[in-house]
């Protein structure tokens, strides 16, 4: 059954609101924003030649914007260096240059090289461009001084579902916080067809881009605006300066205080892709009793049109996923799954417009749920199709996606029955930075193996309102069914989420009941209501330790309840003090107060000799956080984190440990190794978790990548290594080989290795 939100609980989100809010519902003031006129370029005539150099005659047809204002260090104040940007734009593209003066051109900081890179370490742009004038959605282009491209899709302002803690600052996508494939309202794994080209240049560092009109959404029609924003960051200086302002609390997808492109008398949009692949191989399978050798050989298609200037439609027939990187193995000491993220390009491209729910919480589509099993094990794709995009004061999106009956090749066993996935997804926007939605999610099982009556639904109903410039309410009951009423149950969540430059409040319940059952789904905890809250308290005080830019105590805490009102589990995650340096590193120390009480034995550790379980019951401890993290935009840095102290009725040491090593923007690896000691009344153990990660970049585009693991408590050391040769979004030759070996065994013994050639092309029509 559905509770009631409790009464305590409604008061502390109406209380928030009242205290915190000093505007009107949805009020902003945009009187001041930037105002920029876009050149236009008529018929065939001259063109820049994206080439890094601002220098051409042509871009003096655009009036340039200088007028940047630093967010930090010194907020408001003028930026430390110039910067110069220019619009132009014809029938076919939006060209943008930039020409980033520097006074020290020696001094130009560049940490990588490769497509989507991480931009907060290095000088870095990133152009905002909000197509509808929505003040809510936007497309996101960046780069550095050797050209790399870095694009996304902005949606509600970055903020989905409610934002979880640290979702702040000025970098927002341009930050390397986020694993690819963890949704949220930025989506960097778009991959958008552009070109860019970057030099290090006497005045500094220059870059050129050409954007095609078919890349983007917009309307077309005379004398449109665009909202444009756009952030330089001067990494000696650890400096962000924005064409438009924008306050600390909130980073570039604040698209709402976004600057003004005028003068855009736009074509309609057409596009017609086509993108078909080829791909062989060889895969030597030793888990297997016979036929351990085989060979792989591939083909498939991709189609993308425009079915109108503001909807697409995506095709895919015989997907194929080989160049996709190996997930990042995780230490899991709890009782409940643990989160891996899509890394499938299908279906990340506009993956925030079917987002619903709580992320890693309460996720109620989970892509990886089409195509892989709950262990990971791949499941033939036959075939799918998305409509996606804006119909007036709407986003739609539909989903259709065909799988095949797939066999375990080592057992023979069934691994899945063929299955088709529908989602249907609508959001209708009310005002400026408000919406009402809903979503509909259909799994039908297909074939003799499926059975009769074998589906799952799951639906839903959300919203997130602008109470004021500052704060946000998100709301969300969904519902899932399956055969037989007794699957029925009901999630929902209530969360209030206030930013400002000093504090911040974010505070809510979610509710998942027992039989809440979304197969397609994320939801790794059923049965409870859970109260939360967080405080962040970050002022940055102009003291005489100039090295320190922001202090930044918080604390986080949660309970689980069952319908009963037993306690399940609590913990209080208190971070005495977080000091955060004019660097970039930063330090601190937290304490964890933790609760849990597991009302049946788990299994924690499973390894070669030995297998822990705790018991069920009661159990209460604290352990200490220390943590410290270096520069990282240093051709050597450190990040470190230690846990120590009890752990249910024993005690825990860990240490995390992680080296990064990056030269001149070509050449980057990280070594990392966690090691966890427990010591427990029923058994001991250590698990060792070690990672090393390289990248060399030869060009932007032609890049060498290595993924080595080991993780002792399966007794597995695998690697992966792929080289890419790309051509445009994404596409372009993949060479990729995977190795795993158990080490259980004596000598090490090869579990099974795959070498996989795939090449993929982009028509357009």
């Amino acid at each position: 059954m559905l509770e009631v939100v409790p009464t305590r609980l409604r008061f502390f989100i109406l209380g928030c609101a009242c205290a915190l809010s000093t505007h009107a519902w949805g009020a902003s003031d945009n009187n001041s924003r930037p105002v920029m006129r876009a050149g236009h370029l008529n018929g065939e005539g001259e063109r820049p030649a994206v080439d890094g150099r601002v220098d051409e005659t042509v871009w003096s047809y655009a009036e340039p914007a200088t007028n940047f204002v630093q967010q930090q260090p010194d907020e408001g104040q003028p930026s430390t260096e110039r910067t110069e940007v220019r619009v132009l734009y014809d029938g076919k593209n939006v060209y943008v240059g930039i020409v980033c003066f520097d006074s020290e051109p020696d001094k130009i900081v560049v940490t990588q090289g490769r497509r989507d890179a991480d931009l907060t370490n290095s000088d870095s742009v990133q152009v905002v461009f909000d197509t509808f004038d929505d003040d809510q959605n936007g497309f996101l282009f960046g780069t550095n001084p050797v050209g790399i491209e870095y694009d996304g899709q902005i949606a509600s302002e970055g903020q989905t579902g409610g934002s979880p803690p640290g979702g702040s600052g000025a970098f927002g996508g341009g930050g390397g916080a986020t694993q690819r494939g963890q949704l949220s309202g930025f989506n960097k794994n778009w991959d958008a067809d552009w070109t860019v080209r970057s030099q290090v240049t006497e005045r500094g560092w220059e870059t050129e881009m050409a954007i095609p009109l078919k890349t983007l959404r917009y309307l077309g029609g005379e004398d449109r605006r665009w909202g444009i924003n756009v952030m330089r960051n001067i990494r000696r200086k650890n400096e962000q300066d924005f064409l438009a302002a924008i306050p600390r609390a909130y980073n570039v997808y604040r698209v709402s205080l976004a600057g003004e492109l005028q003068g855009l008398n736009l074509p309609p949009r057409r596009d017609l892709r086509a993108t078909p692949f080829v791909a062989t191989g060889v895969n030597n399978d030793r888990t297997r009793a016979t036929d351990r050798t085989s060979d792989l050989n591939d083909v498939g298609l991709d189609v993308k049109w425009g079915v109108t200037p503001n909807v697409t439609a995506d095709f895919t027939v015989n997907t194929d996923f080989a160049q996709v990187e190996a997930d990042e193995e995780q230490v899991n000491l709890t009782r409940f799954d643990v989160f891996f993220p899509e890394k499938r390009p299908f279906f990340l491209e506009n993956a925030a417009t079917f987002q619903f729910g709580q992320p890693q919480e309460v996720d109620l589509f989970f892509t990886r749920r089409i195509g892989l099993s709950r262990s990971g094990d791949p499941i033939g794709i036959l075939g799918g199709a998305r409509l996606s995009g804006r119909v007036g004061s709407y986003n739609v999106g539909i989903l259709n996606m065909q799988t095949e009956e797939t066999v375990n090749d080592a057992t023979g066993l069934l691994l899945a029955p063929g299955n088709n996935f529908t989602v249907a997804r609508v959001q209708r926007q009310l005002g400026r930075r408000s919406n009402l939605g809903g979503i509909f999610i259909d799994r039908e099982g297909t074939g003799s193996s499926a059975g009769s009556s074998n589906f799952n639904r799951s639906y839903g109903v959300d919203t997130a309102l602008a109470l004021t410039e500052n704060s946000k309410f998100f709301a969300f009951l969904a519902g899932t069914s399956s055969p037989g009423s007794r699957r029925r149950d009901a999630a929902y969540r209530l969360y209030y989420d206030y930013r400002g430059d000093v504090w911040e409040v974010r505070g809510g319940v979610t509710q998942v009941g027992e039989r809440f059952n979304a197969e397609v789904g994320f939801v790794p905890r059923l049965g409870y209501v859970k109260p939360e809250i967080y405080i962040h308290f970050g002022p940055e005080p102009k003291t005489r330790f100039r090295w320190i830019r922001k202090f930044s105590p918080h604390v986080n805490g949660q309970q689980f309840h069952s319908f009963n009102g037993d306690l399940q589990s609590y913990r209080w995650h208190i971070h005495f003090f977080e000091i955060q340096m004019q660097s970039g590193g930063r330090f601190g120390v937290a304490l964890n107060h933790t609760n849990d009480s597991p009302s049946v034995p788990f299994t924690i550790f499973s390894g070669r000799d030995r297998r822990v379980v705790i018991p069920r019951g009661r159990y209460t401890w604290n352990e200490w956080a220390p943590q410290f993290s270096s520069d990282p935009s240093r051709p050597i840095f450190v990040s470190s984190q230690f846990a120590l102290g009890g752990f249910y009725d024993g005690t825990r040491y860990q240490y995390n440990v992680d080296v990064g090593i990056q030269k001149g923007g070509a050449f980057q690896a990280n070594v990392g190794y966690i090691r966890t000691e427990v010591d427990l009344p029923y058994g001991k153990f250590t698990s060792n978790l070690a990672r090393v990660k390289g990248t060399y970049s030869f060009t932007p585009r032609l890049l060498l990548q290595a993924l080595v693991q080991y993780n002792n408590q399966v007794g597995l050391v695998s690697s992966n290594i792929r080289f890419a040769w790309l051509s445009r979004t994404g596409t372009g030759l993949f060479i990729v080989y995977n190795d795993s070996r158990d080490t259980f065994v004596e000598p090490q013994a090869l579990l099974g290795r795959a070498l996989i050639i795939k090449y993929t092309r982009q028509f357009d029509f």
